[in-house]
């Protein structure tokens, strides 16, 4: 398999995977469907859950169709993948009241001593398999 081909299907997995999961793991007590969440807070969780299954479809179909350019089509995908990762690095630093913590008040996880959040851990990796995937796809000169 080459280093494109490689790149390729790790991407596609990243996009499949965040679609898919973004229901299996949003679509719950615990984040979407929690009683404390206002009405208009699930619109908007509703609207980013099929938002991101959009545009990560769009994103495969831009992988897997025939094309000339297949290098703009991975580039399309990992801004993609990025554009939804990357904001839960910063997201609660600019919105005021927000954090990554989906659990109840209190019971934030920790990891040597250090608050743990599960979500920014799979952010950072995911955006570690978006870039790798990406390099994979280029050519080996650069």
């Amino acid at each position: 398999m080459t280093r494109a081909r490689l790149g390729k299907y790790l991407m596609s997995m990243v996009l499949a995977g965040q679609a898919i999961g973004g229901f299996v793991l949003d679509w719950r007590e615990n984040h979407l469907l929690n009683p404390e969440w206002s009405g208009h807070a699930r619109f908007h969780g509703g609207l980013l859950l099929f938002m991101l299954a959009g545009v990560s479809a769009t994103g495969l179909w831009l992988l897997w169709r025939q094309s000339k350019e297949p290098e703009v089509a991975m580039q399309a995908a990992a801004l993609i993948s990025l554009s939804f990762w990357t904001p839960l690095l910063y997201v609660a630093a600019v919105v005021p009241g927000a954090t990554p913590w989906a659990g109840p008040a209190g019971s934030v996880p920790h990891l040597a001593g250090y608050t743990f959040y599960p979500n920014i851990a799979a952010a950072v990796l995911l955006q570690a398999v978006t870039l790798i995937a990406w390099r994979l796809s280029r050519p080996q000169w650069l």
